[in-house]
């Protein structure tokens, strides 16, 4: 448990602030609002709400809201299985088991939750202090009495926190001010790219309706993209394309149509990473997307015109 002069400490009530606004508007479609961290979250129902809402292809509740004890362990089973896959992908350590979780251990929950808003690189994570440092009460039974101990526990750190590094940021500039400073612009952008995008896949009787994770998070449509732009065909057994596709089967897609543009010239690691997009992540898309039409489109000039206005902005690009 905290120690009590730990609530206290301005980057906790910093954290717990920012964790409950991301939460109930993450939520808000859903009509859900977290009141109790403990409470609404430990049984794992919501936090399966919350992986659907950030992964719409992922479908982890089956019933309606778990009401026995044994439903609703077997649902947080399924969602903390999922969660912890994913984190174990991008080596972020577990610090928290289901006993914990479901007991409504506060400390284990707190640790959950940073861990998923970091791993859906949601934009609220940066507004979370740099750094947290907490005191926490340790109960242990020696000899039969109860011993206690006060430690630091550290729950952010900024190293640990993932941040881009600078050549990715000099890459991100654009597109993330375009997201947060230009927001008109977006559907302007957005035009030029469908219209670049489905020039290709309507080859494939493929037509987009808009830029939206869930039409490219499988994978597909990056390689028929990138088997129309290099005008090659890619052979069946060399990827996935029997849907419904599990997480490890697009996975595998989306880092094949990267070694395919790796082959084409386009370090697009150094734009974009595979979690990303699986974590439904708009802007890596964008980014993506961005450095495709920018290689293979003859006249960027519309595009580029697009963003004007986003001026100072700086464009590290190898095809400018």
């Amino acid at each position: 448990m905290l120690e009590p002069s730990s609530y206290n400490n301005p980057n906790f009530k910093q954290t717990i602030n920012v964790l409950f606004n991301w939460l109930n508007t993450s939520l808000s479609k859903e009509s859900i609002i977290i009141r109790s961290f403990e409470d609404d979250l430990y049984d794992g129902y919501i936090l399966g709400k919350l992986i659907e809402y950030y992964q719409p292809n992922i479908r982890l509740l089956h019933h309606d809201i778990p009401l026995s004890e044994e439903s609703k362990k077997k649902t947080l089973e399924c969602v903390l299985n999922y969660l912890e896959t994913c984190f174990k992908q991008q080596n972020q350590p577990i610090k928290w088991t289901l006993e914990q979780i479901y007991n409504r251990d506060f400390i284990a929950i707190l640790h959950l939750l940073l861990t998923v808003i970091k791993f859906f690189n949601i934009k609220s994570r940066y507004d979370l202090p740099k750094n947290l440092l907490l005191k926490v009460i340790v109960v242990k039974k020696t000899n039969g009495l109860l011993q206690t101990r006060i430690v630091n526990e550290c729950f952010i750190d900024d190293h640990e926190r993932g941040l881009t590094s600078d050549a990715s940021k000099k890459q991100g500039d654009l597109i993330d001010t375009l997201f947060d400073l230009a927001p008109d612009k977006l559907g302007n952008v957005e035009k030029i790219l469908l219209n670049f995008i489905n020039n290709q896949l309507n080859h494939y009787n493929i037509h987009i309706k808009q830029i939206d994770i869930q039409y490219f998070q499988d994978g597909l449509n990056l390689l028929y993209l990138m088997s129309h732009l290099e005008n090659y065909f890619i052979i069946l057994n060399k990827y996935h394309h029997k849907k419904p596709l599990s997480r490890e089967q697009s996975y595998a897609n989306i880092q094949l149509a990267f070694q395919l543009m790796n082959q084409a010239g386009i370090d697009i690691e150094q734009y974009c990473r595979i979690n990303d997009l699986l974590t439904g992540n708009q802007r890596t898309l964008y980014r993506l997307l961005f450095q495709l039409y920018l290689r293979y489109n003859k006249d960027s000039n519309n595009l580029l015109q697009s963003m004007t206005c986003l001026q100072p902005v700086h464009i590290d690009s190898p095809f400018l």
